[in-house]
C-alpha cells in the first residue's frame, strides 16, 4: 500500500493479456503468464493483437493451473498453463513480425475450438518462458 499523510491508498491494479488480442485481466497471479499465448494461422504467421476482433468477447482466467477460456456459443476450454516443454520436438517454427520464432503448439482440440469460434483455421501457440 502507498501511504500519503498517513492515509492508505490501494495499489493501482496492473492489467495483463494472457492471450495476444484477448481481454485484459487484473489478476496478480496472471503476471507470470503475460503474453504467453498467441494464435497462428495456416500460413505459419503469428497474428497481431488486432487481427481478430472476436477475441475481445472471450472470457479468460487462470484457475488451479489452468487457462480457462469461454466464448459465446462455445463450450469451456481448459488448457494446462504450467506444463514445462523441455523436448525440442515440441517446438515448431512460426513467423512473428518478420522474425522466426519457436513456439509450442497446444494441440488439435484448442486449434479446433479457436477455428470454430473465429471462423478461420487457427492454432493456439505458447511461448515458453526462458
Amino acid at each position: 500500500m502507498n501511504t500519503t499523510s498517513g492515509l492508505s491508498l490501494p495499489q493501482a491494479e496492473q492489467t495483463v493479456h494472457l492471450l495476444l488480442g484477448g481481454p485484459a485481466l487484473s489478476d496478480s497471479k496472471a503476471l507470470a503468464c503475460t503474453g504467453r499465448w498467441v494464435l497462428g494461422n495456416d500460413q505459419g504467421q503469428v497474428l497481431a493483437a488486432d487481427a481478430l476482433p472476436a477475441l475481445a468477447e472471450l472470457s479468460i482466467e487462470l484457475r488451479f493451473g489452468q487457462l480457462v477460456l469461454r466464448a459465446p456459443g462455445m463450450l469451456r476450454l481448459d488448457i494446462e498453463a504450467d506444463v514445462i516443454e523441455d523436448d525440442p520436438d515440441s517446438f515448431s517454427a512460426w513467423q512473428e513480425d518478420g522474425q522466426a520464432v519457436q513456439l509450442v503448439d497446444e494441440g488439435d482440440l484448442p486449434a479446433e475450438w479457436f477455428s470454430r469460434y473465429v471462423g478461420q483455421a487457427l492454432r493456439l501457440l505458447k511461448r515458453v518462458p526462458r
